[in-house]
């Protein structure tokens, strides 16, 4: 007998009804399920909260090495 993993997990969430509607709304307009509207307004945050990450730290690092423009990289990129 073969044995089949899930690749997903069940996840209960309650939300107000007017959010529900509000997604349903959408996610039709969408074409998808309330499955997949979900797991891509979840992947949609975790990957501008990833851009975020990445931005603040260029600032940080702009700030360290007192950059304020492209030719300021491209000096600090070519310093022997």
């Amino acid at each position: 007998m073969k044995i089949i993993q899930r690749t997903t997990e069940v996840v209960s969430v309650s939300l107000p009804k007017n959010v529900v509607q509000k997604m349903d709304g959408v996610r039709k307009i969408r074409g998808q399920n309330r499955s997949s509207f979900i797991s891509s307004l979840i992947q949609q945050f975790a990957e501008e909260d990833r851009w975020q990450r990445i931005y603040k730290k260029g600032e940080r690092t702009a700030r360290k090495f007192k950059i304020t423009s492209e030719e300021d990289i491209d000096r600090i990129l070519h310093e022997a």
